[in-house]
């Protein structure tokens, strides 16, 4: 036990020196250059292009249900699984007891009885939501958060391909300059 709780402090101290938790380094937005930011999108757009799924944000999904969706600002999908993995918590929790309550300290996944065996069920299949829920968010959240913005690279991306900027004149300008030496 006291190389369990070693070890996690060590963990946990460390997590504070890094920036982000990644296997790789992301300098770049996808490898997509924007070709300037038009004057005629919102805030919101701008957010939600900066935004990145990294392994951080797994880390906070499993704390936070929907955290993801609500990264990509899918509110009520969000709400969904944070209310669906919820009661699959306070489902396991009832579970294990009222089969303490009844049984006493048995171990609750070594049930012997028909009516033990509905407990474990009901256990496993609450535990199954809460995975399924976490794994939703994780793969539907991110495919979201992907397709949004895309959606908004081409839709600025075509405005600024129907208005180029370009510089016409080849004149070269004199300028002025001082040359110190010593």
């Amino acid at each position: 036990m006291k190389k369990i709780i070693l070890f996690s402090f060590l963990i946990f101290s460390l997590y504070g020196y890094t920036q982000d938790v990644d296997l790789y380094k992301k300098d770049k937005n996808d490898n997509y250059k924007l070709p300037a930011i038009s004057s005629k999108m919102s805030y919101d757009e701008f957010e939600l292009l900066a935004q990145n799924v990294r392994m951080k944000d797994m880390m906070y999904a499993g704390i936070v249900p929907g955290y993801i969706h609500f990264k990509a600002q899918e509110k009520k999908t969000g709400y969904w699984l944070l209310g669906i993995r919820s009661a699959s918590f306070v489902t396991m929790g009832i579970v294990y007891l009222d089969f303490n309550h009844k049984y006493g300290n048995l171990n609750l996944l070594n049930a012997k009885t028909s009516d033990q065996k509905t407990y474990e069920n009901l256990f496993y299949a609450s535990l199954a939501v809460a995975w399924s829920t976490y794994f939703y968010d994780l793969i539907h959240g991110e495919h979201i958060l992907h397709k949004k913005q895309e959606k908004i690279r081409y839709q600025y991306a075509i405005k600024a391909a129907k208005h180029p900027i370009t510089f016409q004149s080849n004149t070269i300008y004199p300028s002025l300059s001082f040359n110190l030496q010593f």
